[in-house]
């Protein structure tokens, strides 16, 4: 579907079923110099005559049942520290 390329780490914003719009030459609206993964995605499908791949819709996914994370990495409990949160 995605040509392997995965959109959630390439893309700034995560997106998962398509582009946002903001997309610039190629280039992501939140950086420039970030090239936009839905429009490689789209790029090499159409290289490997598989843009047809790019129409298949993925269903959102169910959050509910996951186990929030609440470990805090050493280095920002300083931080959150001095900012009075626990």
């Amino acid at each position: 579907m995605t040509a392997g390329i995965c959109p959630v780490t390439m893309c700034a914003k995560g997106l998962f079923n398509g582009p946002c719009g903001g997309t610039n030459k190629g280039s992501c609206e939140i950086n420039p110099d970030q090239p936009c993964a839905w429009y490689r995605i789209h790029e090499r499908l159409a290289k490997q005559n598989r843009l047809a791949n790019i129409l298949e819709i993925c269903p959102a996914n169910d959050w509910r049942n996951q186990t929030p994370r609440t470990i805090i990495q050493p280095g920002y409990q300083e931080r959150l520290t001095a900012l009075g949160i626990k």
